[in-house]
């Protein structure tokens, strides 16, 4: 399995984007392009990550709010827990009981984030989360998610919001106990059909008065310029211009905030490795 993450402690300059690629997966990040208007705790509290396995890929965002902690927990739990297994050559039993394994997973982070500031390890946080699986052979697209992170699916008939729940709901939050987020959780199956692109953000692409006016034509923009370029720079640049796009909406709307973007480019994919700074 290969692995990639970026957290938003290593990425806290203004206007910079970091970014990662490999095969058909790529992930983006940034503190923002204009400086947050609102209480925070730390410049950058998202999270991004990719694995890549056998039998599929695995991509990832977090939200984190009150502290960077929670969002980087929840995106190491799924890729030291989950990643290996939902990636591997036969995934069965995981998309037999896809709801299950969601509301399992969230429960089992929501718990890891509680463990860690009852332990001091960190400061109390709470998080989104996002996660999109892509089985070929199963010909399944796989999604996750709880709170108003994004996860978008580019076909022949346009972009569809795959993962839009829009209820405020986080992870981490003491008040919660994980049956009550049970209800929260998006987990959605799909066939991949005439998928050729999957597309995670964290809502600094789309916040009102800071992000994007539209997320989907934001998106749709980045993938039509994507094209020009050759297949194997096409993941590296969707994700990257993603988050420069929103970056150019901080700018214009005089306030930031952090956006991280995983990226599945479902055309034809090489071995390939692609880093930018």
């Amino acid at each position: 399995m290969i692995p990639a993450r970026l957290h938003g402690r290593s990425h806290e300059l203004l206007g910079r984007v970091a970014a990662i690629s490999e095969g058909c997966c790529a992930i983006a990040i940034s503190r923002g392009g204009a400086s947050k208007t609102y209480h925070h705790k730390h410049p950058n509290e998202d999270s991004a990550a990719f694995a890549i396995g056998a039998g599929g890929c695995l991509a990832v965002v977090a939200d984190a709010h009150g502290g960077r902690d929670a969002a980087e927990i929840a995106v190491e739990a799924l890729l030291r827990k989950a990643a290996a297994e939902w990636t591997a050559a036969s995934a069965q039993a995981v998309l037999a009981d896809w709801r299950d394994v969601v509301r399992a997973t969230m429960a089992g982070v929501h718990d890891e984030i509680l463990r860690a500031v009852a332990s001091g390890a960190v400061q109390s946080s709470r998080t989104t989360l996002a996660f999109a699986l892509v089985r070929p052979a199963d010909d399944r697209i796989a999604i996750g998610a709880i709170g108003d992170s994004h996860g978008f699916a580019l076909t022949a008939d346009g972009l569809r919001d795959l993962a839009g729940d829009r209820e405020s709901a986080f992870l981490g939050d003491p008040a919660d106990t994980a049956e009550r987020l049970h209800d929260r959780c998006v987990a959605e199956l799909h066939p991949l059909a005439e998928t050729r692109l999957l597309v995670l953000a964290t809502d600094g692409l789309s916040e009102r008065g800071i992000g994007v006016e539209s997320p989907e034509a934001a998106i749709a923009e980045v993938a039509e310029r994507a094209a020009r370029e050759r297949d194997e720079l096409r993941p590296l640049a969707i994700a990257r211009n993603v988050v420069e796009a929103a970056l150019a909406a901080h700018v214009r709307n005089r306030a930031g905030d952090n956006v991280a973007c995983a990226v599945i480019w479902l055309g034809e994919s090489v071995p390939r490795s692609e880093r930018s700074q």
